[in-house]
């Protein structure tokens, strides 16, 4: 019996051992394996694209003593022999600060399972507008762990960074402590189905940077995107019920769903009569920016400018087109001919000639001999000289009648301010407004969509000092209805400023590269141009330095303002001047001839017989 008890004490002991023995050679298997892709990892993607690594801390905590026995000693080999082959900065804490945020981009996990992960990731500094992190996971798989566990586990990790932290490049090494296995994983959220959490086997080949983390987005596969729109003309016109939506953005859109194969789901903006929405620095937000932040649309587009609160909480794409704010004045209230008679010549001039003619007038009255006898040079040159002043005159009446100048207008927005002139915009061009130095001040908004401003600047009293704020693109749209109201508007010389257009994301979406990449590419051939290329109506509009509509733009203006209607109405009221001049000669000579008869005012007998 002594012997059957001390044979199975020792079959037991060598078991054990052989036991200890065998699982320490495959951790030592293991760890060379892992060893050898993280440095393939960081020498060929880290090194060669001049990436930093941030490596997480949190394993000391979290897991289980041999596995950190295990993680340390592969960290440990991995950056003494990185610190040889090359150069990669590390950064190794629980958490990833600010200071250091956009310094590094890649950061690496190691794990057990999906919770592990959500308190290591959570409370680290995320994306930016313009910055975005790379994700490598260690996941230590437990040695009674299933494979349809593990793999539930992925699943979750890949969901969570897809719906939480909008990030699809994420790599998995799955270390199997029992199999001694080293396989990695990624997914592809647009395949067979849409948003595909199922974890894939990706081979890592050479380790390099696009084999890691390949591209994902070339091909949505007709999955839907949502995408917040209001009604602003002509970049946006929706049709009812959401059904379809067209103007210029809108083509860039359905031509962006074109090259990436999607399926464009409108969401009407909230409130539906609010356009775009507006964002401040203090985090606060309206309309289509609060539900771009409340993760219940994939993007916003239509005449949305890059502001810097929105680059703070949103991301961004590259620019598409440029938006020149202008002022807009309607016409200048004209001159009467009656004061057209009198513009030839300034103050002066008309003094002199009436100071020549009374002295002529005095030395006839007089019958001076020096007058009647002066050298013939002299009356020459005084006959030159009225010559000279009635073509002088008659050429300035011609050029100021067919002109049809107006009254002067401001030439720049300081010359308006100082005038007093105050100036109206629709709501969402209010909200820019405030960043334009003394324009907050004077100016206030009126409920309607921008290219509904226009009207009513027309339905103001004429002469009023009100100017209208908007785009010439708002100002191209509604002549392109309206053309015969092009000589009714006039544009101040200098223009407000400029605006950059762009499309609008939640912050850290995967979908913003994409998307921008493909309108730098739609940019540089020249595609974007031609989808908001429409007929620049707003270059017949006299601007505030011509006070004229540009050449070629006579026939918008109505058929009252030609130029031979012009002349005449002018000689017309040259005719009623003439008429009224000889009215009030004669009525005058007829008054005087009667009071000459007065016993007290004979010398006006003397008057008339000189005259």
């Amino acid at each position: 019996m002594k012997r059957e008890l001390l044979f199975l004490l020792l079959l037991l002991h060598k078991s054990t051992a052989w036991s200890a023995r065998e699982r320490t050679r495959k951790e030592a298997k293991l760890m060379i394996s892992l060893e050898h892709v993280l440095h393939m990892i960081l020498t060929h993607t880290c090194a060669a694209n001049n990436m930093s690594i941030f490596i997480s801390t949190d394993y000391r905590e979290d897991l289980p003593l041999p596995e950190q026995r295990l993680v340390e000693r592969v960290l440990g080999k991995v950056l003494r022999r990185h610190s040889l082959d090359a150069q990669v900065p590390v950064v190794m804490d629980r958490k990833l600060r600010n200071p250091l945020n956009l310094h590094v981009q890649l950061m690496l996990f190691f794990v057990e399972d999906t919770q592990q992960f959500l308190r290591s990731v959570t409370g680290n500094a995320g994306a930016t507008s313009t910055h975005k992190h790379k994700f490598l996971l260690v996941l230590l798989a437990k040695r009674e762990q299933k494979a349809s566990e593990t793999y539930e586990k992925m699943s979750q990790i890949f969901r969570y960074m897809l719906h939480q932290r909008l990030n699809i490049d994420v790599l998995v090494l799955l270390a199997h402590l029992e199999l001694a296995t080293l396989k990695s994983y990624t997914f592809f959220p647009f395949g067979n189905e849409c948003e595909s959490f199922k974890p894939v086997i990706l081979p890592l080949q050479q380790a390099l940077l696009t084999q890691l983390y390949p591209h994902k987005l070339h091909n949505l596969h007709g999955c839907p995107l949502q995408v917040i729109v209001s009604e602003v003309p002509p970049y946006i016109e929706i049709q009812p019920q959401l059904k379809d939506i067209q103007g210029w953005d809108a083509q860039l859109l359905k031509t962006l769903a074109r090259k990436l194969n999607f399926r464009v789901e409108l969401m009407a903006n909230e409130p539906p009569d609010l356009v775009g929405g507006a964002t401040y620095m203090n985090g606060s937000f309206t309309g289509a920016y609060e539900m771009l932040r409340q993760r219940r649309g994939n993007l916003t587009l239509g005449c949305a400018a890059c502001l810097p609160a929105r680059a703070k909480y949103f991301s961004n794409t590259v620019s598409y087109n440029t938006v020149e704010y202008i002022i807009v004045l309607p016409e200048g209230k004209a001159y009467s001919y009656y004061e057209i008679m009198l513009f030839p010549f300034n103050e002066s001039t008309w003094l002199l000639l009436i100071v020549l003619s009374f002295i002529c007038f005095i030395f006839r009255l007089f019958d001076a001999p020096r007058f009647r006898h002066l050298p013939s040079p002299v009356r020459l040159g005084c006959i030159m000289w009225l010559f000279v002043l009635r073509i002088s005159y008659e050429g300035s009446i011609f050029r100021f009648v067919h002109n049809a100048p107006g009254r002067p207008l401001p030439q720049s927005l300081e010359q308006a301010l100082r005038q007093d002139y105050d100036f109206i915009m629709d709501p969402s061009t209010f909200r820019m407004a405030a960043s334009v130095n003394g324009l907050n001040e004077c100016s206030r908004a009126i409920p309607g969509l921008p290219v509904d401003m226009f009207d009513q600047l027309l339905q103001l009293p004429q002469g009023s000092r009100t100017g209208l704020l908007t785009s010439r693109d708002f100002l191209s749209y509604h002549l392109d209805r309206h053309r015969e109201q092009s000589h009714r508007f006039v544009i101040l010389e200098q223009k407000v400023l400029n605006l950059i257009l762009c499309m609008h994301l939640p912050l850290g979406s995967y979908l913003a590269r994409s998307i921008s990449n493909l309108l730098f590419g739609l940019q540089s051939f020249g595609i974007c141009q031609q989808l908001v290329k429409t007929p620049s109506w707003a270059s017949a509009v006299a601007t505030t330095s011509t006070s004229k509509p540009p050449r070629g733009c006579d026939a918008l203006r109505p058929a009252h303002d030609n130029p031979f209607a012009e002349s005449m109405r002018f000689l017309h009221a040259a005719f009623n001047c003439l008429l009224f001049a000889e009215f009030v000669l004669i009525l005058g000579i007829f008054l005087l001839e009667l009071l000459s008869l007065h016993p007290q005012f004979r010398w006006l007998s003397w008057f008339f017989h000189r005259l």
